[in-house]
C-alpha cells in the first residue's frame, strides 16, 4: 500500500485540528503513525505551532485545563505530548537521518540574546543554528532539529507575551494543571534523580546531534563525597567558577557508541543537556545584566542619567554608592527591557531549581580502587554535578536580582522569596521514595546546623547569599511589618538565614576576600583551608572573577558582615519594636471594643483594623519576635538598643547640637538651620527608603483640609461657603462669646473651633486661627446616616417636618449643656 502523499496527510490534519480534544488527540495520533518521515517534517511545524498557540492561533489550552475540571482532556492531552507520546515519538523519527531542520523565528529568542546574536557575539546555545544572508547579517530564524524545535515551542508558551494577557491561572496544586504537569514529566524523565541516565530512543540509533555541553571526562573528574566537592578539591569541581572557564576549552567530541564504564551514555545525555539548557534560555535569561552593561549601562560607565533620581542623588553624596545595599541598586533604572515574570512563571522556576538540586545531589560517589589508578567518573555523573553551575546560576541569579528590584511591594512577592530561598538551601533536597516525584517531597526544614561540606556552595554562590540579602531589606524598610503576610515573609527570610553554621560559612567565605584575616565571630571551627594564606588568596581570586562573570568588571562587594549592613539591621529591628507596639495597640482596641456596649460603639471615634482575626495578631506577634531573635543570632547583635555605630554620612545631629527635629527617632537625621531643620545626607538617605519619614501634621487653614474619603465633597464645598459667611458677618460677636465665661457662653463655646495646639516636632510656628463656626461636621456621611435615621423615624411616628427640626434643636442644646457643666473654664473644641 502507498503512503499518503504530503497534500493527503495535511488535508487530515486540518480535518482532525477540528474535532473535540479527545478525538483530536486519537485522530492525529493515527495520522502520524501512517506517515512518513518526509511528511512528518511538513506536518510537525504546524502540529506544534497549533498546540501551543503560536503565530496568534489559539492553542489547545495547556494552562487552563485541569484534572479536576477536564479529566478526559487532561489524561488524552497529557499522553499525547508525554516524553513517550505521539508527538514525541514524531520528534524521534524525524532524528534518524538528522537532515531535517525548523525555522524558529529570532524574535521569540530572550532579548539579552537577541542583543547578543546582533553585535556579533552568539551564545554558545545558538553556534550552529543561525543562518546568514549574503550581505553577512543574521537571518530572522534559527535552524533546529526537531527535538530542539520541540522544546523551544514548549518552553516559549511558558513567557509567550500572547498567553500572559489572560492573567495567572493560580497553579496552586501542581499535579492538577496540564502544563505544570507536563513539566514536572519532562523534569523527571529527562534529569531523573535516579537511574544512570535518559531512557534509549526506542525508534531507531540515532547520530548523535551536536550539543554545546560535550564536556570532557576529565572535567569531572577528582569530584568525592559531597556533590560539591571538598575544598581540596575546588579547583577540579566543576561547581566551581574556575573549572568552568577551564572545561570550556577543553571539550572533546566522543563517538555515539562511547559508553563509560559505570553508566551514562552520551548518545542519550545529550537531550538531558538540551533539555536544560531550552528551559534555563527560555524561562531564566528574559533579564541579563551582562547585556545591559554590554549597552553602556555597567556599574563603572560614566553614563549620565539626569533624569534619574538615584544617579542625581550619588553626583552629590558620591559616598553613599560605596555603603549599604544602595550600590547593588543602581540597574534598577538601567536595563533596555524589562520582563517581569509572571507568578506562573515563578512557581515554574521554583520547581526547576528544586529538581535540579535533586538531581545534583544524587550524583553517586566514585569509588577508586587504587591510588594509583587514572579514574575518570561517568559522564551522566559528570553532567549532574555541573548542571546547576553551568547552566542556572548566571541566568538564575540575574532573573532574581531583577525580580528583587522590579516586583511590586506585596504578598506576591513570597513565590520570588521561595524561589531565593529554595536555590540556597541544596542540603534540603536529597533522595525520595521510590515512585515519588522530587518536586511533591515534603519539605520539612530541620533544625540542624549546616555541615562544613556545604562552604564550597557557599562560597561559589555567595552573591545570592549576600547581594541578594541586602537587596530584601529595602524591600522591608518599604513594607508594612504589622501586617501579617509582610511579617510572615521577614520570618522566612531570618529563620533560614539563622540556620545554625550558615552565618560562618558564609563570613569564611567573606574573610577570603580580606588582607587581613580577623576572628570568627560565632564560635564556629573555620576550614583550614580557607583561613590558611594560600586557600585564602585562590578563593579570593575565584570570587572576584565569579562577581565580574555575574555582576560586571566594576562591580564593588559590599560584605554581608559589615559595618553598614550591621547598621541597617539595627534599624530593621527598631521597626520591628515599633511593628510590635503597633500590633499590640490593635489587640487592645479590639479588646476594648468587644467589651463595650453596642451604645459606645456607635458613637465611639475608636478605630482598629478588622481584616485581622485574634489569631493573625497573635501569630504576628510571634513572627516579629522570631524574627529579632534570628536576627540578633545572624549578625551578633546583643539586646542592648543604644548600640550605634558611627557612619561617614557627613555632618549629622550626632554631632551637632541636637534640635527638636532631632529628638524624635521616627524623623529623618537634621541640623539646624536658617529656616528651620535641614537634612543632612544620612536623613535624605533615611527618607528615600522609607526608613523615617517626618510626621504629618496640618500647618495650614483646618477648615481647607482635603476632603475625606467619607465626606460628601459638594456638602462639604457648600458648607465651607456658609460658615465663611456667617464667620464673616459675626465675627465680633464670636469672638466676645468666646472670652465670656457664664453659662450661656460656655453652651455655645461647645459649636465653636479653636485652633490646633502648637506642634513641638516641627519648630516652623503655625499661624492661630480665631475662633469660627464650622459646619463641616454635617457633611459626613456618618452623621447624614443619623439625621436619616431620625428623620425616618419621625415620618413613621406620623409627624412632620416641625417635629424633626425641634428634635433636632433639642439634641444639640442637650450637647452643649452637658458641655458647660462639664468645663468650669472656656473651652473651645480642637480641630
Amino acid at each position: 500500500m502507498a503512503a499518503p502523499s504530503p497534500s493527503h496527510s495535511l488535508a487530515r490534519i486540518h480535518g482532525a485540528l477540528q474535532l473535540p480534544l479527545y478525538d483530536r488527540c486519537k485522530e492525529i495520533k493515527y495520522i502520524i503513525e501512517e506517515s512518513s518521515i518526509k511528511d512528518l517534517h511538513s506536518l510537525l511545524p504546524m502540529l506544534l505551532e497549533n498546540i501551543f498557540g503560536f503565530n496568534n492561533t489559539q492553542g489547545w489550552g495547556l494552562k487552563t485545563i485541569s484534572a479536576s475540571w477536564q479529566p478526559y482532556d487532561f489524561v488524552a492531552l497529557r499522553d499525547f505530548l508525554s516524553p513517550n507520546g505521539p508527538v514525541m515519538q514524531t520528534v524521534y523519527r524525524l532524528l534518524v537521518e538528522n537532515i531535517y531542520r525548523f525555522e524558529f523565528p529570532l524574535k521569540c529568542l530572550p532579548w539579552p540574546s537577541r542583543c547578543l546574536i546582533d553585535e556579533g557575539a552568539i551564545p554558545v546555545l545558538y553556534m550552529n543554528k543561525l543562518q546568514f544572508l549574503t550581505n553577512g547579517q543574521a537571518a530572522d530564524y534559527i535552524l533546529l532539529n526537531a527535538f530542539e524545535y520541540y522544546l523551544f515551542h514548549f518552553s516559549y508558551y511558558l513567557v509567550n507575551a500572547q498567553h500572559l494577557r489572560a492573567g495567572s491561572y493560580n497553579w496552586n496544586t501542581p499535579t492538577d494543571a496540564l502544563y505544570i504537569a507536563l513539566v514536572e514529566e519532562y523534569m523527571n524523565y529527562f534529569l531523573p534523580a535516579e537511574g544512570t541516565g535518559v531512557p534509549p530512543i526506542r525508534t531507531a540509533s540515532t547520530p548523535l546531534p551536536s550539543s554545546p555541553i560535550n564536556s570532557s571526562k576529565a572535567s569531572y573528574s577528582s569530584f568525592q563525597g559531597s556533590p560539591f566537592g571538598s575544598p581540596k578539591s575546588r579547583e577540579a569541581s566543576p561547581f566551581s567558577l574556575r573549572s568552568f572557564m577551564r572545561s570550556g576549552s577543553q571539550q572533546q567530541q566522543q563517538t555515539p557508541t562511547t559508553v563509560e564504564q559505570s553508566g551514562g551514555n552520551q548518545q542519550e545525555t545529550w537531550r538531558s543537556e538540551t533539555f536544560l539548557q531550552i528551559v534555563a534560555e527560555m524561562w531564566l535569561n528574559q533579564n541579563s545584566l551582562e547585556t545591559a552593561q554590554r549597552y553602556g549601562f555597567s556599574p563603572g560607565s560614566n553614563t549620565s542619567h539626569s533624569a534619574m533620581p538615584y544617579s542625581a542623588h550619588r553626583q552629590r553624596f558620591p559616598g553613599m554608592a560605596r555603603s549599604s545595599c544602595y550600590s547593588y541598586l543602581r540597574d534598577a533604572y538601567t536595563l533596555p527591557e524589562n520582563v517581569l515574570p509572571c507568578q506562573d512563571h515563578v512557581k515554574v522556576i521554583r520547581m526547576l531549581v528544586k529538581h535540579v538540586h535533586y538531581f545534583t545531589n544524587s550524583v553517586r560517589p566514585e569509588n577508586i580502587s587504587s591510588l594509583h589508578q587514572c579514574h575518570y567518573g561517568s559522564y551522566w555523573d559528570g553532567f549532574k554535578r555541573s548542571a546547576m553551575s553551568q547552566e542556572i546560576q548566571k541566568k538564575l541569579y540575574s532573573f532574581l536580582k531583577h525580580s528583587f528590584l522590579r516586583w511590586p511591594l506585596d504578598y506576591s512577592f513570597r513565590l520570588v522569596l521561595e524561589t531565593w530561598l529554595s536555590y540556597v538551601q541544596p542540603w534540603r533536597y536529597f533522595g525520595g521514595k521510590d515512585g515519588e516525584s522530587p518536586t511533591h517531597k515534603q519539605e520539612t526544614v530541620q533544625d540542624r546546623a549546616v555541615d562544613a561540606v556545604w562552604q564550597q556552595f557557599v562560597t561559589d554562590n555567595l552573591l545570592f547569599f549576600t547581594v541578594l540579602f541586602q537587596l530584601f531589606l529595602p524591600r522591608v524598610f518599604r513594607t508594612d511589618l504589622s501586617h501579617p503576610r509582610n511579617t510572615y515573609m521577614l520570618f522566612r527570610v531570618c529563620k533560614v538565614f539563622s540556620q545554625m553554621g550558615l552565618n560562618t560559612l558564609i563570613e569564611q567565605a567573606e574573610c577570603a576576600l580580606t588582607d587581613v584575616h580577623y576572628p570568627l565571630r560565632h564560635g564556629y571551627s573555620p576550614n583550614k583551608s580557607f583561613t590558611h594564606p594560600a586557600g585564602r588568596s585562590s578563593t579570593a581570586a575565584v570570587l572576584r572573577i565569579q562577581f565580574a562573570e555575574l555582576e560586571g568588571p566594576g562591580f564593588q562587594y559590599q560584605p554581608l558582615f559589615s559595618l553598614e549592613c550591621e547598621n541597617m539591621i539595627e534599624q530593621l529591628l527598631e521597626d520591628i519594636q515599633k511593628a510590635k507596639a503597633e500590633n499590640q495597640a490593635v489587640a487592645a482596641a479590639r479588646s476594648t471594643s468587644e467589651n463595650q456596649s453596642w451604645w459606645a460603639w456607635l458613637f465611639s471615634d475608636a478605630y482598629y483594623n478588622d481584616d485581622l482575626s485574634p489569631s493573625e495578631i497573635k501569630k504576628t506577634d510571634t513572627h516579629l519576635r522570631q524574627s529579632e531573635v534570628y536576627l540578633r543570632t545572624i549578625f551578633d547583635i546583643k539586646t542592648d538598643p543604644a548600640r550605634r555605630k558611627q557612619v561617614a554620612w557627613g555632618p549629622s545631629s550626632a554631632t551637632s547640637t541636637p534640635g527638636p527635629a532631632a529628638i524624635s527617632s521616627t524623623l529623618p537625621d537634621c541640623i539646624p538651620g536658617e529656616n528651620g531643620p535641614q537634612l543632612t545626607p544620612l536623613g535624605r538617605y533615611q527618607l528615600m527608603n522609607g526608613l523615617r519619614r517626618f510626621d504629618i501634621t496640618l500647618r495650614g487653614n483646618p477648615d481647607l483640609q482635603p476632603i475625606r474619603s467619607f465626606e460628601c465633597a459638594p456638602l462639604v464645598r457648600l458648607l465651607h461657603a456658609f460658615s465663611t459667611a456667617l464667620n464673616k458677618k459675626h465675627h465680633a460677636a464670636i469672638a466676645q462669646v468666646s472670652e465670656r465665661e457664664d453659662f450661656v457662653a460656655r453652651i455655645l463655646q461647645q459649636f465653636l473651633c479653636c485652633p490646633v495646639a502648637r506642634s513641638h516636632a516641627v519648630p516652623a510656628p503655625l499661624v492661630r486661627w480665631q475662633p469660627r463656626i464650622s459646619l463641616r461636621f454635617a457633611a459626613s456621611y456618618r452623621n447624614m446616616a443619623y439625621a436619616a435615621v431620625l428623620g425616618a423615624a419621625v415620618y413613621a411616628s406620623g409627624h412632620g417636618l416641625f417635629v424633626f427640626v425641634l428634635l433636632l434643636f433639642l439634641m444639640a442644646l442637650s450637647y452643649g449643656a452637658i458641655g458647660a457643666v462639664s468645663t468650669r473654664s472656656p473651652r473651645h473644641k480642637q480641630q
